[in-house]
């Protein structure tokens, strides 16, 4: 059988109507992942999602709110909660998460490089 994972990634520019935009598309659903980068964030240092995603912040998201989040990363609520995991990582650049499934072990991570420096890398 042919298993594979689909992983979208886009720059949102922190505009809410491009989110909602990405949101409502069709293609979206075929996504298993969402890796976005400057995702719109309110302003209760959270941003929207639709039923169907699991949002998956930086590690120290709700416990150092002042930091930006300027990535986030969406798992689609059809892929079984027990195959994958976010893997703890002290970064404001980067949301790492580890899947495991009939394709073997995956990690992806979701990497925001603002082109100023490569602190990340």
């Amino acid at each position: 059988t042919n298993v594979s994972l689909q992983i979208w990634q886009q720059n949102l520019n922190a505009l809410l109507a491009a989110q909602e935009s990405m949101m409502n598309s069709l293609e979206i659903t075929k996504q298993d992942v969402l890796a976005i980068q400057e995702p719109h964030i309110n302003f209760l240092h959270n941003t929207c999602a639709s039923h169907n995603w699991h949002v998956i912040y930086l590690t120290y998201h709700y416990s150092h709110p002042q930091k930006c989040s300027c990535i986030i990363t969406f798992i689609n609520t059809s892929l079984d909660t027990n195959t994958w995991k976010q893997v703890p990582f002290p970064s404001s650049d980067m949301v790492i998460i580890q899947t495991c499934s009939d394709f073997g072990i995956c990690t992806i991570i979701n990497i925001y490089n603002d082109c100023t420096h490569q602190n990340t890398l």
